[in-house]
């Protein structure tokens, strides 16, 4: 068995487009672009952005999100790749800046369970998104939502290495506490212009699950 511990990402890594991206994008116009743009120009956190962008919505139901969650898919290769995993005895954990609901909610779809997420929390009252943030940490430089690197660094065991997956800015600081990287997107983009060497490009978990078994 491999002695190893895999961190992954949710949105745009397993999934095959930003989930929250997308909610926003159907149900709130265009009014949650303006912290948006102050998030990718670094005046925000996400965590800050996140809050704006979900009280720009009244009037919300969960069958709202299940029927917008039921829409979204995942990379085809990915439930063999997490069969292959747990068949190597390998401890998997999804860390995204995104949404509970919307995750529990899409894995289920695909009859996915027990794996332990670190994610932010969504709920609803009054027909108002309330956001809870478990994972928020003061220090995190890049102020997310989640801070990745301390999940990571809480959870690490330290005779195991760690293998990390990701595609986006929230996974930039994580990607520097990985053994191993497996990056596309905005992620690939910022490992190449920082020359982090240990990054392995991919477009699929078929590809993540063929190098694994090089390890």
């Amino acid at each position: 068995m491999k002695n190893y511990q895999f961190f992954c990402d949710f949105d745009g890594t397993i999934t095959k487009e930003d989930t929250l991206n997308k909610f926003l994008r159907v149900y709130a116009g265009d009014k949650w672009l303006e912290s948006e743009k102050e998030w990718l120009q670094g005046k925000i956190g996400s965590k800050e952005c996140i809050e704006k962008q979900m009280q720009l919505f009244a009037n919300v139901d969960y069958n709202l999100l299940d029927n917008f969650a039921d829409s979204i898919e995942i990379d085809e290769t990915f439930v063999d790749f997490l069969n292959y995993i747990k068949s190597q005895d390998i401890d998997f954990y999804i860390v995204s800046d995104g949404f509970d609901y919307f995750i529990e909610r899409i894995l289920k779809n695909y009859n996915i369970s027990d794996i332990k997420i670190f994610s932010n929390v969504l709920k609803i009252k009054d027909g108002k998104f309330q956001t809870f943030f478990p994972n928020y940490d003061q220090s995190c430089t890049p102020r997310s939502g989640v801070c990745k690197c301390n999940v990571i660094k809480t959870n690490r065991i330290v005779t195991k290495r760690v293998l990390y997956a990701g595609d986006g800015m929230s996974d930039f600081c994580a990607s520097k506490n990985a053994d191993f990287l497996f990056a596309k997107g905005r992620l690939l983009e910022y490992c190449k212009n920082t020359k982090i060497d240990n990054m392995i490009e991919f477009n699929s978990f078929k590809e993540i699950k063929d190098y694994i078994k090089l390890l």
